[in-house]
């Protein structure tokens, strides 16, 4: 074993190296390429390489060492023609670009700074090293000193936790959390951490050891639920009373210092997690997940006294092993990463001024979402499940005869035959496919089908060969042929019938039992990661080539680096009905999104809703007062997530079947939805071509203050709307921070100022909401899907306070010919100074608006409304 700890990092001089560029003084030998250097030192070489003026690549790897030969499956940036210079003292090489200086220190630590010398970011030595011996638990470990910021991203937890500076969390895909390893910085930096296995954030320093066990039950048998027969392996669950007393351990825990400390909760190695893990602290929660589907490690954290002597209690009730709890001081002041497979240190500096120019960065660097039909856009009717094709077809005509706006139904699993799992209608139950299809289109509907990469039918496996990972029933989607021919056989069963959009359900794969077996590209456990990544590359290839007039959407369970060019969006997972789940979902899809992800979405009103369906909170869900408030407010939050979507385990989710006042509040939002897809789908046109996000936390705009850090219930959405989400039973006010400027609020246009927090109202068919000055809102008429033909005025709504600009973007709502050119701008500028909207022709030519003028409304928030028609010409309004 070699340790990059234990290297004196003194490098061999060899005279006959020829240094180009570069004063000959430096301690290392060196070696300049077109796009950057290697340094050789003494035990490693590092290869230092300038993608472009504000992304840099690290390599660095044992000398002698084999480099790796799985595919880079992220990265799409070539190194670019860019202006770099390389400068030299004795102990210190310096690779300067535009935007950025890379500092290498002559003991082999890189420190990043700004172009005009400002610290972003520097390696540290500690935690930081290469090991040869592959049973080691991590093979590579890179180590950061952490500086005065809050960081995001990294995926989707359910630990409710926003900033994940000093936080230690295990970055592996499960049911309900999602490994991405890309973090970004209030600084203005993010790092892509390029390593394929699982992934340790933060490593924690010390563990709390328990000698009190009051209860080590042998985990009880399972209860398991069938429907027709059917084997629900979901609805799997621990029902004894017994199981609630097991593994409940308690200790007392003095702290040495005063701060902030995180802890770390390991549970079972094999296997998921059936029951609760919880930690508290003086009986407040720190750690707390309740839900049937489990992750191995639990994050969570606290403000601790010095001195001070603290009651642990650590419940880990379902586990097959006792558990361990470790924990973090809060001088850690390192942010590292640390892989369990791979023989080489790799990862990307990525600059931006903010956070929102270090994802636009980082997208430059992965690739960019494309652009959804307009119709993914509104409302999807999900269940779980529709049982047959009639019951599917009379729903949808009840929603369309209701006049509740929706775009797009969803048929969830066991439409296939029994004993199998695979894309293969039951013709008992779905006789004709095509006719159901063709039903739904006449209704102005799409129909999207799950599928997953687990496929149990023998006669589908043996026709398209189908090769899976040995120890499991998922296939090898590392196999390009297999990759491909797992398209050929979803599309011959659901696209040539007419489903326009998949679900790609269980991509994490946690269904490998043996993770040291084959795949195409190397052994599982080090490609494990990205297997949603290759399944969704799989899906977009394959329907762009065959259908290249259909927008890809695919819904998965699972994410990775570079999955927004693949036409996906995420969702939360199987997530219980409570408001503590409620609240977790803010902060997880907030992270996923600064992640570099743009679309992302949640089960509105949870998976598990009821005691019916395994949640024993609530006892029914169509009449529990409790469960319907927090139905409202779930449905709230899915108006305002990038993809609004309501789902159930074991439920009728439509919305009429629970009382009048839900379904009145979930109409009201449904039309506000629509309402503003004008605002929605050109927001979503700023994600494709310049990597804006639709959701976002409070420091993707405003990262310097440093109140906005760790707010997790109050969100942007798009660029000019702040939203807030009530996460407690019968509570009818908010308090919320408002960054400084002055906000509207939108429901009754009173203004207020910023820079402090403001309680305000939030009765239960509202949510806090509210708008910034100097915004332009886009406003459509009602309608009752995202594409309904309407000869009322688009309203535009002029918040003053503030210069504002606003792009509208029209296009054919399905086709990619927007990519040639195919669609229309018209730029809307606001003057403060002289109260003028200035409507002018932007890019593109998709509408003639000299034959085809578009009527406008134009509204100043607390003044007049003026109708205009614009023909293309420059048109000034004064308002």
């Amino acid at each position: 074993m070699r340790n990059l700890r234990n290297v004196s990092f003194f490098c061999i001089l060899v005279l006959s190296l020829i240094i180009v560029g570069c004063q000959p003084n430096f301690k290392c030998k060196i070696k300049k390429l077109d796009h950057g250097v290697i340094i050789y030192q003494d035990s490693i070489n590092v290869n230092i390489t300038v993608i472009d003026e504000s992304i840099i690549h690290i390599n660095k790897i044992i000398n002698g060492s084999t480099p790796s030969t799985i595919p880079d499956y992220v990265t799409v940036l070539n190194p670019q023609e860019v202006s770099w210079d390389l400068d030299s003292t004795e102990d210190l090489l310096t690779i300067s670009t535009d935007k950025l200086k890379v500092l290498v220190h002559s003991d082999g630590t890189i420190e990043y700074q700004t172009k005009d010398d400002k610290k972003l970011l520097a390696e540290t030595k500690e935690n930081t090293f290469v090991k040869q011996d592959t049973t080691e638990t991590h093979t590579v470990s890179q180590a950061f000193h952490a500086g005065d910021e809050a960081l995001y991203g990294l995926g989707q937890y359910q630990s409710g936790i926003m900033n994940w500076k000093h936080v230690p969390i295990r970055l592996q895909q499960y049911n309900q959390e999602i490994a991405i390893p890309f973090v970004v910085s209030t600084k203005g930096y993010g790092i892509y951490w390029h390593n394929y296995s699982l992934t340790d954030f933060n490593l924690p320093q010390h563990e709390i050891k328990f000698e009190n066990t009051k209860s080590n039950a042998t985990p009880t048998e399972q209860t398991v639920i069938t429907a027709d027969g059917e084997k629900e392996d979901v609805a799997a669950h621990i029902k004894t009373s017994e199981a609630a007393e097991k593994n409940i351990r308690e200790t007392t825990f003095t702290p040495k210092k005063t701060g902030e400390y995180t802890f770390l909760a390991l549970s079972d190695h094999g296997g998921r997690m059936r029951g609760e893990i919880n930690v508290s602290i003086d009986g407040d929660p720190v750690i707390n997940y309740s839900t049937i589907w489990m992750p191995r490690r639990y994050s969570g954290k606290k403000l601790l006294e010095a001195g001070k002597t603290y009651n642990v209690v650590f419940q880990n009730t379902g586990a097959k092993i006792l558990g361990n709890l470790y924990y973090t001081e809060p001088d850690y002041n390192k942010t590292v990463f640390s892989s369990t497979h791979g023989n080489a240190i790799d990862y990307y500096l990525v600059k931006g001024e903010t956070p929102e120019a270090v994802i636009s960065q980082y997208q430059k660097l992965t690739g960019k979402a494309p652009l959804f039909a307009k119709s993914a856009y509104g409302f999807w009717q999900c269940r779980e499940r529709y049982h047959n094709q009639e019951e599917l077809l009379v729903n949808a005509r009840e929603m369309r005869e209701r006049q509740i706006p929706f775009d797009n139904i969803v048929q969830d699993w066991f439409y296939w035959p029994k004993g199998t799992k695979g894309p293969e209608w039951d013709p008992a139950k779905y006789p004709d496919p095509d006719a159901m299809v063709s039903d739904l289109k006449s209704l102005d509907l799409k129909l999207m089908v799950s599928v997953w990469p687990e496929v149990k039918n023998e006669a589908l496996e043996e026709k398209y060969n189908l090769k899976k990972i040995k120890s499991s029933n998922y296939i090898d989607i590392y196999d390009n042929g297999v990759s491909e021919r797992f398209y050929r056989m979803l599309s011959d069963s659901m696209f040539h019938k007419g489903v326009s959009s998949i679900w790609l359900d269980g991509t994490e794969p946690e269904g490998v039992n043996d993770a040291t077996q084959l795949t195409a590209v190397g052994r599982f456990e080090e490609v494990q990661n990205p297997y949603s990544l290759l399944v969704t590359k799989a899906m977009y290839d394959g329907r762009r080539k065959e259908f290249p007039k259909e927008r890809v959407f695919n819904l998965t369970r699972s994410a990775y680096a570079g999955q927004q060019r693949y036409g996906a969006t995420s969702w939360s997972g199987d997530v219980e009905a409570s408001w503590e789940q409620l609240e977790e979902q803010i902060a997880a899809g907030l992270n996923f999104t600064m992640a570099g992800i743009p679309y992302w979405t949640h089960d509105i009103g949870g998976f598990f809703r009821d005691s019916k369906s395994i949640n024993p909170e609530f006892d029914n869900q169509y009449t529990n007062p409790e469960f319907i408030e927090l139905l409202t407010r779930w449905f709230q939050f899915g108006t305002f997530s990038p993809i609004f979507r309501i789902h159930g385990y074991v439920s009728e989710t439509e919305i009429w079947r629970y009382n009048e006042a839900f379904e009145s509040t979930a109409r009201k939002f449904i039309d506000l939805r629509y309402q503003l897809m004008p605002y929605i789908y050109s927001q979503a046109w700023q994600i494709t071509t310049n990597s804006k996000q639709l959701m976002s936390p409070l420091a993707y705009q405003y990262p310097n203050d440093k109140k906005v850090w760790g707010i997790s219930d109050q969100f942007l959405f798009g660029k000019s709307f702040m939203v807030g989400i009530v996460t407690q039973y019968e509570q009818r006010e908010k308090t919320m921070y408002f960054p400084k400027g002055t906000w509207y609020n939108y429901w009754t246009n009173e203004k207020l100022e910023g820079g402090q927090e403001i309680t305000v109202k939030a009765e239960l068919d509202e949510t806090p909401l509210f708008v910034k000055a100097g915004s332009i809102i886009p406003f459509g008429p009602k309608v009752q899907y995202a594409t309904q033909k309407t000869n009322e005025p688009i309203i535009l709504k002029v918040y003053p306070g503030a210069d504002a600009e606003f792009t509208l973007y029209f296009d054919d709502s399905e086709t990619y010919d927007y990519e040639n050119g195919a669609y229309s701008e018209v730029n809307l500028n606001y003057s403060e100074a002289d109260k003028t909207l200035l409507i002018t022709k932007g890019k593109g030519s998709f509408i003639d608006f000299s034959a085809n003028p578009m009527a406008f409304k134009v509204e100043m928030i607390g003044g007049q409304i003026q109708t205009i028609s614009f023909n293309g010409d420059e048109t000034q309004v004064k308002l």
